[in-house]
């Protein structure tokens, strides 16, 4: 991973970089609000390498939080949940958490102590739900491909990302049945990178096709830019307040 070359010691440019894109996203949670405690919800993006499970996580969050000055590509599992201030710390495998700079991220000797990447942001929306951007599978990485599908299993809701030029390829159909049904059953697919297609009429065809193939397997089968607001709205995500 790489980091702005004014980066300076400890988090300040992750701190910079998470500011930077919050000041185009929904307005920060002001620092002396006080909220009761919450159940919140944890939402897994998951998919092939390059399939825009990060641009969505993004459009789920309404601030492109995890953007390339901040963490990519996704090497680890990456937990994105609220905090007042922003932040970035790395979880090992005994589950301690250490604040960590993008910079540190790069270390090949640190890398393989990584369980998973915590980054917290002051918005809103993350007093509801958790989200969680996963490393892309297929990439002849075994140990990462279980990582990511074992983030599947506690989630509320899993989001395959397919994208639409190749959507939903034998090698997506194997590796998401590997999930259990009752993972699977909370799971939408999303088809992404549709604007790569220009014919309404073909997108019309390859989700009549996805829906008669891959709609038995998922709770919904829709198109990414509407994905956010099935997942996000009330009867879904209830008031937990």
């Amino acid at each position: 991973m790489s980091e702005d070359a004014n980066t300076g010691t400890g988090l300040h440019g992750a701190h910079a970089a998470f500011d930077g894109a919050l000041a185009i996203g929904r307005p920060a949670v002001p620092a002396d609000a006080r909220s009761p405690p919450q159940r919140r919800l944890r939402i897994v993006v998951v998919g092939e390498f390059n399939s825009g499970k990060t641009t969505l996580v993004n459009a789920l969050l309404g601030a492109p939080v995890l953007t390339p000055s901040v963490i990519a590509p996704t090497m680890h599992p990456t937990v994105v949940a609220f905090a007042r201030k922003p932040s970035l710390s790395a979880e090992t495998a005994d589950r301690r958490r250490t604040p960590v700079t993008c910079e540190g991220l790069d270390d090949e000797a640190a890398a393989p102590t990584i369980r998973r990447l915590h980054v917290g942001v002051p918005l809103a929306c993350l007093k509801r739900f958790s989200v969680v951007d996963t490393p892309g599978l297929g990439l002849a990485d075994g140990e990462s491909d279980r990582s990511s599908l074992r983030a599947c299993r506690y989630a509320d809701t899993v989001i395959w990302c397919t994208p639409a030029m190749q959507a939903w390829k034998a090698s997506e159909e194997r590796a998401w049945l590997v999930l259990s049904e009752r993972v699977r059953m909370r799971g939408i697919l999303a088809v992404t990178f549709t604007d790569e297609i220009t014919s309404p009429s073909d997108v019309s065809r390859l989700m009549e096709r996805l829906q008669a193939e891959a709609g038995p397997h998922f709770r919904k089968v829709a198109l990414a830019q509407e994905c956010a607001a099935f997942v996000l709205a009330p009867k879904v995500i209830p008031a937990l307040v």
